[in-house]
């Protein structure tokens, strides 16, 4: 916990603005911190620490960010996007059970690593995460991106045939 601690102080400190209207993504509670996505214009744009100051915001263009949609299989569907800061990569993440009998509900988080190192693991507050990160699959569509199942990525031509 002391390296999450020492990488958030290190780190460039921005302001903090919460998503305009309608530029909710994903957000959820960790605990006295708040992790959020929001879209404006053709960024994303991650924010994490206390509302109104956090400690971390990164923002990304939406032909860059990489977000990897649900692949159709296993017992939970899941989506994930990384933003990357100069070594740290911050790989959000939601995830929910297929079983109609699964109390659970919509998990989420964020894993931070330094190239392939996991320096911290933090899992969203039991039912605070607002929504799935599927929307952005219609963002990257909206600025030209198509995904290619052939190869598992955002292209900007698409041979899906």
């Amino acid at each position: 916990m002391r390296r999450i601690a020492f990488l958030l102080a290190v780190l460039p400190l921005p302001a903090f603005a919460d998503c305009p209207a309608g530029g909710d993504v994903f957000s959820c509670q960790i605990g006295a911190k708040g992790l959020e996505i929001c879209h404006q214009g053709d960024d994303l744009t991650y924010a994490f620490g206390p509302k109104g100051a956090p400690e971390l915001t990164i923002s990304e263009s939406l032909t860059t960010v990489n977000f990897t949609p649900w692949p159709g299989v296993s017992n939970n569907i899941w989506e994930n996007v990384v933003f990357v800061n100069d070594d740290y990569a911050y790989d959000v993440w939601t995830s929910v059970a297929r079983d109609p009998e699964d109390t659970i509900g919509l998990q989420g988080g964020v894993r931070v690593l330094n190239g392939e190192e996991t320096v911290a693991e933090l899992t969203c507050d039991p039912g605070t995460p607002s929504q799935s990160l599927d929307g952005i699959w219609d963002l990257k569509e909206s600025v030209g991106m198509c995904w290619e199942f052939s190869s598992f990525s955002w292209k900007t031509t698409c041979d899906n045939g």
